[in-house]
């Protein structure tokens, strides 16, 4: 019996372990309208390459670094008349070397404090 499909849209409620490229860019859609109220959401450049710079952070970070990582991007952005909200592919390319530090680091202050990360947990079972 084939396993039932995933809405990888729905971000809110997918499990990091099904997160694909496609869930990031509906997570930024739903981030930009509702922050900026920007609709439709246009990439950086094209698709191709926000889909190549998302596959591969998420390959490198895992899912859930990213979206911690992005929620303080979202946070921190200031958009601009010129960029009246924030892509993807510029958060990966400019922001993320940024933040991932502090992200990173609170996760490794969690695991020496003894805290267990589940999620990792189960890439391990």
């Amino acid at each position: 019996m084939p396993k039932p499909k995933r809405n990888t849209d729905d971000w809110r409620n997918l499990p990091y372990e099904y997160w694909n490229v496609r869930t990031l860019h509906a997570y930024f859609a739903d981030r930009n309208r509702e922050l900026y109220g920007v609709d439709p959401y246009l990439p950086m450049r094209n698709w191709r390459f926000e889909q190549g710079v998302l596959k591969r952070a998420l390959t490198e970070y895992g899912a859930e670094t990213l979206h911690r990582a992005f929620d303080v991007i979202f946070r921190e952005y200031r958009p601009s008349r010129d960029y009246p909200y924030l892509t993807a592919g510029f958060a990966v390319a400019y922001r993320l070397n940024a933040v991932l530090p502090r992200i990173l680091a609170e996760k490794e202050r969690k695991n020496d404090a003894g805290e267990t990360d589940y999620n990792e947990l189960k890439g391990w079972l």
